[in-house]
């Protein structure tokens, strides 16, 4: 039998869920937004799971109707402990509405952590619980109301189980002593889902394809992508709804002079686009008359073919002894050093301690483990043997 569900979407009905909420030790937790039918993504529902002493309660909350920083004393850092799973959406999502979520304990780190090779909540369920879960929902638009009881069923399924699914994964996580290696991992993926994105090219450059442009194609394409931004803005619709990055690349190969030069151009975009065609046609003449692009200021300079020779020989040694050493403690590799550990120690230019301890997401226990040893491993000199496995 399903747990009781609560439905709030009024203030009665969240005073309730905080009431209900006092002094639960841990909150399993899931957010859905509209992203793939708005220009920006909004926070529509917020689902919470908790224990009772006798069963397991669920709560939908609409949050187009409620603010979600009401919840703030249960997802902030004096709040009980949050389970997620795959956390960095939920976690993006809900700080764009101002709300902020401490103490997470992500179960796709866990899974991870342990070895499984497939992660995702309705994989685990399977293979973990023996429970079948359904995705049918999982491209509906969560802004559309009302909310009919198969869609409150099909939110409550992403959270009614994580904490059956948390008592099994982190039961083994403690037999083998890797819980504040999850920790420490879960905490580096919250901070790294607030950090702003890595990718630094231009929105035009991001485009598969757009280095077989030539130089005036590229500023074509540059500002193609520019107007579909504009139109995605008004018409309040995700950019690749308003036409596709294959057409703006075909357009930009072609450079009609002209909307009927324009239609004879296959591809992908919206209907609605017809009327605004004539917007097309003078980004591609504005980029023709940009001419050849500017050089982009912070382009990176070329790498030095020396320091990217140490630098993948720095990764080789760090690999090989990460191997060695998860078989001789029977650990998954990502718990001796997760990988995105391991490129930033093989980039390292200065190599001591101290420099590997102020790796992000290494923590702690693995600097006190293998500290010297990683030291050792990213110094220049490219014969230093790898050293045995350490055990424990």
């Amino acid at each position: 039998m399903s747990p009781p569900l609560l439905l709030v979407s009024r203030p009665s009905d969240l005073a309730v869920l905080l009431r209900e909420l006092e002094g639960v030790r841990r909150v399993a937790i899931d957010a859905e937004g509209n992203g793939l039918f708005a220009y920006r993504t909004r926070l529509c529902t917020l689902q919470l799971a908790w224990e009772t002493a006798v069963e397991i309660r669920v709560a939908v909350v609409d949050t187009l109707e409620l603010d979600p920083l009401a919840l703030d004393s249960i997802l902030g850092p004096q709040g009980p402990i949050k389970l997620l799973h795959d956390c960095t959406f939920d976690v993006k999502l809900l700080s764009d509405s101002k709300v902020t979520v401490e103490r997470v304990r992500d179960t796709s780190v866990l899974a991870r952590m342990l070895g499984r090779k497939a992660t995702g909540l309705a994989s685990l369920l399977a293979s973990e619980l023996g429970i079948q879960l359904d995705k049918d929902l999982q491209q509906h638009d969560w802004s559309r109301r009302p909310l009919e009881p198969h869609h409150l069923t099909y939110l409550a399924d992403d959270v009614r189980y994580l904490m059956a699914l948390d008592d099994k994964l982190a039961g083994e996580a403690r037999a083998l002593d890797i819980e504040e290696e999850v920790e420490v991992e879960c905490a580096f993926k919250v901070r790294g889902a607030l950090l702003p994105p890595r990718e630094k090219k231009p929105a035009y450059l991001r485009v598969r394809g757009s280095e077989k442009l030539d130089k005036v194609g590229l500023s074509v394409l540059r500002r193609l992508v520019e107007e579909r931004e504009r139109v995605a803005a008004e018409w309040d619709q995700p950019p690749f709804k308003v036409a596709s990055n294959d057409w703006l690349l075909a357009i930009a190969r072609a450079k009609p002079a002209d909307v009927a030069e324009l239609r004879r151009v296959r591809g992908g975009f919206s209907p609605r686009l017809q009327g605004a065609l004539s917007r097309l046609v003078a980004a591609v003449q504005a980029g023709l008359a940009d001419g050849e692009p500017a050089p982009l200021a912070n382009a990176e300079a070329r790498v030095d073919r020396r320091l990217l020779a140490a630098q993948r020989a720095r990764e080789k040694r760090l690999t090989a002894w990460r191997r060695k050493e998860a078989a001789a403690r029977g650990v998954d590799e990502q718990v001796v050093l997760p990988g995105h550990c391991l490129q930033d120690l093989a980039a390292l230019e200065i190599h001591d301690r101290a420099a590997v301890a102020a790796v992000p997401g290494l923590g702690a226990k693995r600097v006190a483990r293998y500290g010297e040893t990683m030291a050792a491993l990213i110094a220049e000199q490219s014969e230093s043997p790898v050293p045995k496995p350490t055990v424990p």
